[in-house]
This record gives structure tokens, C-alpha cells and sequence, in this order.
């Protein structure tokens, strides 16, 4: 539970300094979001990788897959196609 606490507030203090730092920061915004952008695209290709260490395809069940690729493609695809 301490660790939901904790992530929970980490999620707000994040939103709250999303809203705040981009006044502060003046001139400084494109640097630093360049700078943030290039941080947070290298954190999540770590998690991606890690995630793709750890995925074992189970070839007696390749149907399940198939459908759940459907499913990830359409929870993925429709917010983009319906609102752009």
C-alpha cells in the first residue's frame, strides 16, 4: 500500500510541476523539454526492452494472440482515429 502512496504522489507532484515549470522557466522551456522529451523516450525504450526480455510465446496457443493482437491494435488505434 506504501508503494501506491508513493507513486500516487509522485504522479502529482509531476502533474503539479507540469503546470508550474514551463512559466518558470522562461526562455530555458525549449532546452529543457527537448531535454525531458529525450529522458523520458530512453526510460520508456528501457521498460519496453525489459518487458521484451521477459514475453515467452506460448506456440500452442497461437490463436489467443492473435486475438489479443486485435484487441491492443484497436485500443491503440481508435483514440488516434477518432479524434484526429
Amino acid at each position: 500500500m506504501r508503494i501506491v502512496l508513493a507513486y500516487s504522489i509522485l504522479l502529482f507532484v509531476g502533474l503539479g510541476l507540469s503546470q508550474v515549470l514551463p512559466a518558470l522557466l522562461g526562455d530555458a522551456r525549449d532546452a529543457v523539454a527537448t531535454t525531458v522529451r529525450l529522458l523520458t523516450m530512453t526510460g520508456l525504450a528501457f521498460i519496453m526492452i525489459r518487458v521484451g526480455f521477459e514475453f515467452h510465446i506460448d506456440k500452442s496457443n497461437l490463436r489467443q494472440y492473435g486475438w489479443d493482437y486485435v484487441v491492443a491494435f484497436t485500443a491503440a488505434s481508435f483514440p488516434w482515429v477518432f479524434v484526429t
